[in-house]
């Protein structure tokens, strides 16, 4: 099955959809739309640096070597998705994971989205 949800499971190289359960406590409204955001290979890089700590959008833009616009437009979808959040610092709008929807060890990092979970392989990164 190449489509979960609307979501092109292509895009999704490097990374390993663990589990899809069909009894959940999770909105699954809320599930499809975080899936939906990760449908692009960008967004999935940005929630891959987002991982690793918090970050602006221009530690993101640069990272990722595009223009500033086309960073806060990601982060933007994956702020309507609920997956990320913002805190200023100054300045600065800070752009986080929201804490309960990853987790990390020391062999695997990934989103626990409650209807799925998603692994970012260490060797993908």
């Amino acid at each position: 099955m190449s489509l979960i949800l609307g979501l092109d499971l292509k895009v999704l190289e490097g990374v390993n959809i663990l589990e899809f359960m069909s009894n959940t406590t999770t909105d699954s409204g809320e599930c499809a739309r975080i899936l939906k955001a990760l449908g692009d290979e960008t967004r999935l890089k940005i929630v891959q640096l987002l991982l690793k700590g918090e970050k602006s959008v221009s530690d993101i833009a640069k990272s990722l070597k595009m223009g500033q616009p086309q960073a806060s437009h990601h982060l933007s979808i994956l702020r309507s998705s609920g997956l990320v959040g913002t805190r200023r610092e100054g300045n600065k709008i800070i752009n986080f994971i929201h804490p309960e929807k990853y987790f990390l060890s020391k062999k695997e990092t990934g989103l626990d989205l409650g209807c799925c979970s998603v692994n970012f392989d260490k060797s993908s990164s």
